[in-house]
């Protein structure tokens, strides 16, 4: 059973601020800001290493999966077979952005 966060006030007649509950709505629905696109690249190009870093990008990060940029489909399938151990890697690196998952997308 899921249990409900609670943000009711006794202090003041039950009346909770916004600026008082909003960063904890934040923290728990997962809705920090995610770093900058640029780092997650390098640190992406660290993980996967050559010849895919070169050719590959982060498109972005939704819902902890991150979206890869791939130039071809024979890349999608190649980088599938070693998603474990990417996630793993980024995993780690990244580890305040919760990845979940890593998804490839064909992009020229």
């Amino acid at each position: 059973m899921k249990r409900k966060t609670d943000f009711r006030s006794s202090s003041n007649g039950g009346i909770v601020r916004l600026a008082d509950v909003l960063p904890q709505l934040i923290t728990k629905y997962g809705l920090q800001k995610p770093r900058n696109i640029e780092q997650m690249t390098q640190v992406w190009r660290k993980t996967v290493g050559e010849p895919y870093g070169s050719v590959t990008r982060v498109i972005g990060l939704k819902s902890g999966t991150v979206e890869i940029a791939v130039p071809h489909h024979a890349f999608v399938q190649e980088l599938s077979f070693r998603q474990s151990e990417l996630l793993a890697g980024l995993q780690t690196a990244l580890a305040e952005e919760k990845i979940k998952r890593i998804k490839f997308v064909v992009a020229s």
